[in-house]
């Protein structure tokens, strides 16, 4: 029970003071979990670019073996090929739609090739002697319907590369212009064109260009684009070009509001690929004939953020290398923002935890602050009050004693004696009991230089009557200055060589030593003691509890007088010495 109620109290804290204590936690688990996601985001990034390539490389060597063309919708395999590499040829990693299935409206492209600068997704098919046979360089594609029979759809296709037409040339870059911003879109619908229905080519000719604007494109759907308006632009090619084409006309698809469907019409018009230089630097970079399978290169320390693969094809009977390069830029501003987002969020989460914890202990010390006050109010107001009657009967003993010495028997003054010597022990008790309570409450501190040894020396000198009557040697060694309360400072160094002298045995030692860390006492004792619960009120070493000289408070005193200044006090016991020291 007397431990339950005297147990050592920490030092009083307030809310504002924990939870900036606490907020250490958050910090230090938000920078770790920073690291971690950091190092997640360019792994999960690169291998899932990796694993979309390979998905690609897999598609188009299967597509090389399986291409049929009854009806000669692609034009063959090449072609076929061809549609595939440019359709398919991208990456797409982190997406955030995908990662919550498709639940939220959330973006649905993430670390994406369509619209990094830095980032590279080639891919190529090589000949023996190393020329590009096709690649995912941009081209325009388009399907050419003749009636409503599907079978009769063809896939037409026109590459830059091969017609040198300004207008063209620039049709085509102000697309790839286009997929770097956030804001710009075009939608392409081709009224008339050269076509060369054999060789499934055509040269654009009149083309319905609608220039969309997005808030941001990458983060809304389709139909909330805002319409800036529709240019017709009109290539004109060179009858050198024309040999083996024809001229069609189309039905305008997206703008005939009438509402019949006429033929021949012309559909899925897009540009689709990569720049050419892009290519072109994966090809003079990494291509190399004669090699197989992957290889890797990165610009990261811990991930790898380019592969490199090189396969064998076989397309109608001859040998071909299929040629691909992804190179992924993980820390585009999509991937920053939404980095920024989780690091935040799951800070804000560790502080708000923090803040409930920390509000609920200071609930709990509230309480305990409220009822230690309580405890030491009504110790003060007992303490008080037993004075007076404590003064009263130690004077009505004194009387007797007085008026009884010289006729009063052994046994009636034995009593008397008695009587004042537990007075005087109690009196004791209750002006420590005050002091320990008043050491307690001490809220305003006048810190300043002290010299330690100094205090020791002073406390020291007024036991050297008893040291010298009881052959106590005592010493005092090291010195040094430190910052503190000077008052409460004596009280506890006064308290800790009072405590050494009282239980030192006779012609034992007692040695003093301070320096800026520590001030000790070491003091001869006549037989070992235990320590656990020495620091607490009213808690004496084992010969000492029945010892009416020793009050258990000298101790319980130090301590709080230490804590005031923001030291600890630390005691034990070994070999028949007793060592108190106060860590500074």
């Amino acid at each position: 029970m007397k431990n339950k109620l005297f147990k050592h109290k920490p030092k009083r804290t307030t809310f504002l003071k924990m939870f900036a204590k606490a907020m250490i936690f958050p910090v230090v688990f938000t920078l770790i979990f920073s690291f971690v996601l950091y190092y997640a985001t360019e792994r999960v990034a690169c291998e899932q670019v990796q694993s979309q390539q390979d998905a690609l490389n897999s598609t188009i060597l299967e597509s090389a073996i399986a291409s049929e063309d009854k009806n000669d919708k692609m034009g063959g395999t090449l072609n076929s090929l061809r549609m595939k590499i440019c359709l398919g040829t991208y990456y797409n990693a982190l997406n955030i739609s995908e990662f919550f299935a498709y639940r939220f409206h959330l973006p649905e492209t993430g670390v994406t090739s369509q619209n990094d600068k830095k980032g590279r997704a080639v891919t190529a098919i090589m000949d023996k002697d190393g020329n590009v046979v096709i690649s995912n360089a941009a081209k325009m594609f388009c399907v050419v319907q003749f009636d409503q029979t599907p079978e009769h759809k063809k896939w037409l296709y026109c590459d830059p590369e091969e017609i040198d037409i300004p207008a063209f040339q620039q049709l085509i870059k102000e697309h790839l212009d286009s997929k770097y911003s956030v804001h710009t879109a075009y939608s392409y619908d081709i009224t008339s064109a050269y076509v060369d229905l054999k060789e499934h080519k055509m040269i654009p000719h009149v083309i319905q260009v609608k220039n969309l604007y997005y808030k941001d494109k990458y983060n809304e759907y389709f139909d909330e684009a805002e319409e800036r308006g529709t240019e017709e632009v009109v290539i004109d090619v060179d009858s050198s070009y024309l040999e083996d084409y024809e001229l069609m006309e189309f039905a305008a698809d997206k703008y005939d509001t009438s509402g019949e469907t006429l033929y021949p019409r012309c559909s899925f018009e897009n540009i689709w690929g990569d720049e050419k230089e892009k290519v072109a630097e994966a090809v003079n970079s990494h291509f190399r004939k004669n090699m197989s399978g992957h290889t890797y290169e990165s610009d990261y320390d811990l991930v790898i953020n380019e592969s490199i693969t090189h396969s064998s094809i076989i397309i109608n009977g001859e040998k071909y290398t299929l040629f691909s390069d992804y190179k992924v830029n993980v820390w585009t501003d999509f991937s920053k923002k939404w980095y920024g987002i989780f690091v935040t969020l799951f800070f804000l989460l560790l502080t708000f935890i923090t803040f409930l914890i920390c509000w609920r202990k200071n609930v709990k010390n509230k309480a305990q602050y409220a009822f230690e006050d309580y405890q030491r109010a009504l110790t003060n107001n007992l303490a008080h009050d037993l004075k007076t009657p404590l003064a009263v009967i130690g004077g009505y003993a004194e009387n007797l004693m007085e008026m009884r010495k010289d006729c009063g028997d052994e046994k009636e003054l034995k009593y008397l004696s008695s009587i004042m010597s537990n007075v005087s022990y109690t009196d004791d008790m209750i002006a420590k009991t005050l002091k320990l309570s008043e050491t307690e409450q001490i809220k305003k501190l006048n810190r300043k230089k002290v010299d330690i040894k100094t205090l020791a020396e002073r406390s020291a000198e007024k036991y050297r009557t008893v040291l010298e009557e009881r052959s106590i040697d005592l010493k005092t060694e090291g010195g040094a200055e430190i910052t503190a309360d000077e008052d409460t400072l004596m009280t506890a160094v006064e308290n800790l060589i009072s405590n050494a002298v009282k239980y030192t045995r006779d012609g034992g030692s007692i040695r003093i030593t301070a320096d800026k860390k520590h001030f000790t006492v070491v003091n001869d004792i006549a037989e070992n003691v235990d320590t656990k619960d020495l620091l607490m009120p009213f808690v004496k070493g084992d010969k000492a509890r029945s010892d009416k000289s020793s009050s258990g408070l000298g101790l319980a005193i130090a301590s709080a007088a230490a804590e005031q200044n923001g030291f600890k006090l630390r005691v034990s016991c070994k070999d028949k010495k007793f060592t108190s020291v106060i860590d500074f």
